[in-house]
């Protein structure tokens, strides 16, 4: 069992590391109980969502298409019933992700708005809907929480080798990198409005791009300016559902916002 100089010193190295290059990969620092219950909740509610929208028994669009793109929030989850809100507590509490944050931000009182914990089941042997292009996830941030550490986490095996996983430009980047223009003619149109076009990243970036492979415990922490995109290739063909924990401190928030202005929108985790 490592010591806590040891512990203290990686967490000391990725929060260096986050600074530096906008991201780390924590390896082995989820606990599997919790994620799998994460998981069967996410499972549960994909398929009580799937069979609304089959059955006709949704009018709303947004369901129809996020289901064709399997996507949810955490938010969802809970107002589904099939997950009670202090998994995120139980996930995020004395954690390394926890400890890099609380260096990162310096700070010890962490959020999260349950709307913005979003998750997404993919499968390539279905459909290509659900791979995200080039983006910054600054782009649809609650402008009052202008700052966030993010952690990617993967709840199947074989995240970036044989199912789809997360690629990185590996810089905290530039706050509203310019976005691709596609004229009049939308090639996907739930994402064009934020995808970023890959040639313009190499000649601002260079070949500065970071595609982990992932097993089950560990995490992808990048901060929200970062380009990132849904990481496939043709080998890629098994399905990977995956969870985005972004947290925040009061020192996160916009000049004069305060965390009573967020209102019901946010939750104290830690």
């Amino acid at each position: 069992m490592l010591n806590a100089a040891v512990v203290d010193n990686r967490i000391d190295e990725a929060v260096q590391e986050v600074r530096d290059f906008g991201s780390t990969v924590l390896r082995q620092v989820w606990p599997p109980k919790v994620l799998a219950r994460i998981r069967e909740a996410i499972v549960d509610y994909s398929a009580r969502r799937a069979a609304r929208v089959a059955a006709g028994k949704t009018a709303i669009v947004s369901e129809k298409m996020y289901s064709t793109h399997g996507v949810g929030t955490f938010a969802a989850l809970v107002m589904e019933g099939v997950i009670e809100v202090d998994v995120v507590s139980e996930l995020f509490s004395g954690s390394p992700y926890q400890a890099l944050c609380a260096a990162y931000f310096e700070d010890d009182a962490f959020y999260a708005a349950f709307s913005r914990l979003g998750f997404r089941n993919h499968d390539p042997r279905l459909s290509d809907r659900s791979f995200i292009p080039y983006h910054q996830d600054s782009y649809t941030q609650d402008a009052r929480v202008p700052h966030v550490l993010n952690c990617w986490i993967p709840l199947d095996p074989g995240a970036g080798r044989t199912s789809p996983g997360l690629e990185v430009v590996r810089n905290p980047c530039m706050p509203d990198f310019p976005r691709k223009d596609f004229g009049l003619k939308s090639e996907n149109a739930a994402y064009d409005f934020i995808t970023i076009d890959r040639d313009k990243i190499v000649e601002v970036y260079g070949e500065s791009f970071m595609a982990p492979e992932f097993e089950i415990g560990d995490g992808l922490v990048f901060s929200e300016n970062v380009i990132h995109r849904t990481y496939v290739t043709p080998q890629m063909t098994q399905p990977r559902i995956n969870f985005e924990l972004r947290v925040f401190t009061p020192k996160c928030l916009a000049p004069g916002v305060t965390i009573a202005d967020l209102g019901h929108l946010v939750t104290r985790i830690a």
